[in-house]
């Protein structure tokens, strides 16, 4: 059977980054050996997408020229011009908070941690409860191999925003990673009531179903899944377990 990858979370307004494998202090792949869900973890860990929250969808109307091609240029995925788009916006209002936000978020993608870091902690010096701050750091402490601090940052950002949509899937799967399933599905089932048709809520907590013998929810939750028309990866994964799923009714 192939390898389950639970999906890591995203919405509007975000960026999806490329897949990652978790990865330890030493940069190394982790597979942890405590506890009594060791399968389980390791079905998990194969590969999530994160999101990172940048302005473009909310001030397009509002940004500064300078602002707007910058935004314009994350879009494309053109960082470095990003940079020098937000850094000349910057210094003409340092106090623009959203601007900074995206000059980190420009900084994170381009693999410049420490930097990215440096100005999310800007923002939440002038700002202490902007929580998209502390949702960016989180991911920061993620390419760093920092779970501890990751899940510390998550938890903070809940704090301000307990609803936080991004947060509270990416916090899931960090109970996954901890072996605190119980917590993880307590978190996918919640979403789920606010927002029916939250796509990795749906993948991740059917993957939990099939994993705890819950085979009719599991099925359930992977159509409604695939009724949502998810990326060709996505569908292909939905589909193999599905079948899998339908096929183990039949067998006596």
């Amino acid at each position: 059977m192939r390898r389950s990858a639970v999906m890591r979370s995203g919405s509007r307004p975000s960026l999806p980054l490329r897949s990652r494998c978790w990865r330890n202090r030493n940069g190394k792949r982790s597979v942890s050996s405590r506890g009594p869900m060791v399968g389980l973890r390791q079905i998990f860990r194969s590969k999530f997408f994160l999101s990172l929250f940048f302005s473009g969808w909310i001030l397009a109307g509002c940004a500064s020229d300078l602002h707007l091609r910058g935004l314009e240029a994350t879009g494309r995925g053109e960082h470095g011009e990003a940079v020098r788009f937000y850094l000349a916006h910057l210094k003409e209002q340092p106090d623009d908070l959203r601007a900074r936000n995206d000059l980190g978020v420009s900084y994170l993608r381009s693999g410049q941690y420490d930097l990215a870091f440096l100005e999310f902690q800007k923002v939440l010096a002038a700002d202490p409860r902007y929580v998209r701050a502390y949702y960016n750091i989180a991911l920061v402490y993620n390419f760093k191999g920092l779970p501890d601090e990751e899940f510390n940052a998550y938890r903070k950002a809940l704090e301000i925003d307990p609803g936080h949509l991004p947060t509270r899937l990416n916090l899931a799967h960090l109970y996954i990673e901890r072996g605190e399933i119980a917590r993880a599905r307590e978190i996918y089932e919640s979403v789920l009531q606010a927002h029916p048709n939250q796509p990795r809520a749906l993948y991740n907590l059917a993957l939990l179903y099939d994993q705890e013998g819950k085979k009719e929810g599991a099925v359930a939750l992977l159509e409604r899944f695939l009724a949502e028309r998810p990326d060709p990866q996505w569908k292909e994964e939905a589909e193999g377990h599905l079948a899998r799923l339908k096929k183990s009714r039949l067998s006596p």
